[in-house]
């Protein structure tokens, strides 16, 4: 389905829909849709976002993409990404413009269990560079995974087949992650954009993810990176759309999500793994942030 975000009067594209605007073909559910190696379609009509995580890649051909009001030239072995707040103006592609598109559910991708410090610096990447080029090689082993999900999709009553798909969609994603995380940057599309900004942005987010389970104040960061608090918020603003103590807290809460579900402690040495001064403190910081309590996420995960 598609619904109007009466603020922006931006379309909001689900999931399963999402395969609609680009694809001729693929699988698709409403956690998460795979089209390999098809024929893009041009985007136009509006601004549109898309509800969780989607990679998509450019093998032949070229095309036009304006993302978060920035347009890319897309060539082959480039990959475009986009977040649940990115923006898709409009898509243009030439008729020998061939690619493939993963897409996955914000609740597809929370239980995949990333750790915190790769979920982090990824999506960081992911609101600096939308746009990047890969090595040949490189798309050819996301070509390989991509095929390899779709392979097992397409098979009725395979035992296991929600692990199978959830351990090859996270290799998938963890293949892309390496790409966009090895530092190239040749592999920048605009590169000009590139600045002493995303120089301090990547500084903050190395010294975020080593400090985040004992340090949470603004001051801390600039600290490290010898800026003012303001200066630091400044440039997470302009960077990835968001102040730099909304950074942090989304570090601190991915970690602890992390703790939670994955480590065996319980609620009161979580909080004091995360340095809160009480697990009453930590609770109320949690839900704020999440909309559920600690305890509750817990069970859930």
């Amino acid at each position: 389905m598609e619904r109007k975000i009466k603020s922006e009067g931006v379309s909001k594209v689900s999931v399963s829909k999402f395969k609609d605007y680009f694809s001729e073909q693929g699988f698709g559910s409403s956690d998460f849709v795979i089209s390999p190696v098809v024929r893009f379609k041009t985007m136009t009509g509006g601004p549109r976002t898309i509800e969780g995580i989607t990679i998509g890649v450019i093998c032949n051909g070229t095309a036009k993409a304006v993302i978060n009001d920035r347009a890319f030239e897309l060539r082959p072995n480039s990959i475009f990404l986009l977040r649940e707040e990115s923006t898709l103006s409009s898509f243009r592609c030439t008729k020998a413009c061939m690619g493939y598109v993963v897409t996955y559910s914000s609740d597809f991708f929370d239980s995949m269990k990333l750790d915190t410090s790769d979920m982090l610096s990824t999506d960081v990447l992911f609101r600096m560079n939308p746009c990047f080029e890969a090595k040949e090689e490189e798309i050819l082993s996301l070509r390989s995974i991509a095929e390899t999900v779709c392979s097992v999709a397409g098979r009725e009553a395979l035992l296991y087949q929600d692990k199978i798909m959830a351990s090859l969609l996270t290799s998938y994603f963890y293949a892309v992650a390496s790409i966009i995380n090895k530092g190239d940057a040749d592999s920048i599309i605009n590169k000009a954009d590139e600045s002493r900004g995303d120089e301090l942005m990547r500084k903050f987010i190395a010294e975020l993810s080593a400090s985040c389970e004992r340090e949470r104040s603004v001051e801390y960061y600039a600290k490290q990176l010898g800026i003012t608090p303001k200066y630091l918020s400044l440039i997470c603003k302009k960077k990835v759309g968001k102040n730099a103590s909304k950074v942090i807290d989304g570090a601190v809460v991915n970690k602890a999500k992390e703790l939670l579900t994955q480590s065996g402690l319980s609620i009161q040495e979580v909080s004091e793994r995360l340095n809160f001064v009480s697990q009453s403190f930590f609770g109320k910081y949690f839900k704020q942030r999440t909309g559920i309590s600690p305890s509750r996420y817990k069970v859930q995960g």
